[in-house]
């Protein structure tokens, strides 16, 4: 899997130094993140990600991810982490499509295991100034098996929200 990973990023980058001089007119970023808390528990989430404007429609791009939980009482601390290659498809100029393969190495305290999703869905973007919008998106994961262990998703259903820049 790591090989095909590695030929597409190639590709993916020959495509781009072949549409553009300027590649950073093409380029958007943005992320999310979360956070939750209680007396016994914490939970931090960062999932920033790196995207290029193939077409007027058509983007691609990459994102990290990264999970923290510690709960107070179990004596736990737990760090999920991964990356994710995606694609974007925009229906109109607020509502996208939107498509990844991802890869999540889960902390399971007493051994860590690496899963793949491939979440689809639908998007919707909220300009909120001239180069920066707030994004939300739901997604279902193809590749979610209720018989078995799916990772860091508890349902098959994703949604997630953040912002973005250029996009």
């Amino acid at each position: 899997m790591k090989i095909w990973i590695c030929i597409l990023m190639m590709a993916l980058s020959q495509i781009v130094l072949a549409q553009s001089d300027n590649i950073f007119d093409k380029m958007y970023f943005g992320g999310g993140f979360g956070l939750d808390f209680n007396q016994n528990v914490f939970s931090f989430s960062l999932t920033p990600y790196a995207g290029y404007k193939l077409t007027e429609r058509w983007s691609a791009g990459l994102g990290i991810n990264y999970q923290f939980w510690r709960d107070k009482i179990l004596d736990l601390k737990i760090n999920n982490y991964g990356g994710n290659i995606f694609a974007r498809y925009s229906i109109t100029p607020q509502i996208f499509g939107s498509a990844k393969l991802e890869y999540l190495s889960v902390d399971f305290i007493n051994k860590r295991e690496g899963f793949y999703n491939v979440p689809v869905g639908l998007g919707y973007i909220v300009p909120i100034s001239k180069f920066a919008s707030l994004y939300m998106i739901g997604q279902y994961d193809l590749l979610y098996d209720v018989t078995e262990t799916n990772g860091a998703y508890s349902s098959p259903w994703i949604l997630e929200a953040g912002f973005g820049f250029g996009f």
